[in-house]
């Protein structure tokens, strides 16, 4: 059975960002997982996760200015300082929350930098993320954002992200595989799983197109998940979704794994 983990940017919205915890809690989750947990003091995060009994199992690093249209800066030869800086921080507050996997986002290339210096940047950079992440106990994920959602970014899809793992070169590195972006690129996501499957260590889902329930949209992810399953995966899938009449409401796809509509 799928372990399936509470995506607190998309769920529980009803509540302040701290209280989505309990929240999750609640309805039966043992993990969350935050894009950007930071407005909540470490200290305070890592006591709120204790006394509700939950585990922080993945958290995005700061990601640049998003007013500016930064989705990472790890592709940017003349942004390595600022990239350190940032997934330092990123690392640290992983570590004092007790979260063991921080996604490191790659960035939107543009015209600013050609492919092939933005992944040479990349590639060094991550191997710099993965040394410093392995001395606080933090895996490196990348994760492959669709070209539908995500025009320009960098990583797109598992085949592409591949390749570039294996230059990386280091056993700090993982694929973060979200079945969402698989299926809104139009793969065989069993297949693309299976293929992959040495390399991920966190997964994520909602439904396609949309991205709201997973029970919503064109794909049945419950062979899916039987399949996951059958591959020996025992890490998370992270809900990440936006659901469409409130977040208990929409749990009926989750009941078969331990998730119950109302606390």
């Amino acid at each position: 059975m799928p372990n399936i983990s509470s995506n607190i940017i998309y769920l529980f919205n009803e509540f302040d960002l701290i209280n989505r915890i309990e929240a999750s809690a609640d309805a039966g989750f043992k993990a969350v997982e935050c894009q950007s947990p930071y407005e909540i003091p470490a200290a305070r995060m890592k006591n709120c996760l204790s006394e509700n009994s939950v585990e922080m199992v993945l958290i995005n690093g700061k990601p640049g200015d998003p007013a500016k249209g930064d989705k990472g800066v790890g592709i940017f030869p003349d942004r390595i300082d600022e990239f350190q800086a940032l997934t330092r921080e990123s690392i640290d507050y992983a570590a004092a929350i007790g979260s063991t996997r921080v996604h490191v986002m790659t960035g939107v290339p543009g015209e600013a930098v050609s492919w092939d210096t933005a992944e040479d940047t990349l590639i060094d950079n991550i191997r710099w993320a993965a040394d410093f992440g392995q001395e606080r106990g933090v895996k490196i994920m990348l994760e492959p954002l669709n070209a539908t959602d995500n025009p320009g970014y960098f990583l797109t899809n598992a085949d592409q992200a591949a390749p570039i793992i294996a230059k990386i070169a280091h056993n700090n590195v993982y694929l973060q595989y979200d079945l969402y972006h698989g299926g809104m690129n139009g793969e065989d996501i069993t297949a693309s799983i299976r293929k992959h499957f040495g390399l991920i260590d966190h997964m994520q889902v909602a439904g396609v197109p949309g991205r709201n329930e997973p029970s919503s949209g064109d794909i049945d992810f419950a062979p899916i998940f039987d399949a996951i399953d059958e591959m020996g995966y025992a890490g998370w899938i992270g809900a990440e979704y936006v659901p469409k009449d409130g977040t208990l409401a929409g749990f009926g796809w989750a009941a078969a794994y331990g998730i119950k509509a109302s606390s």
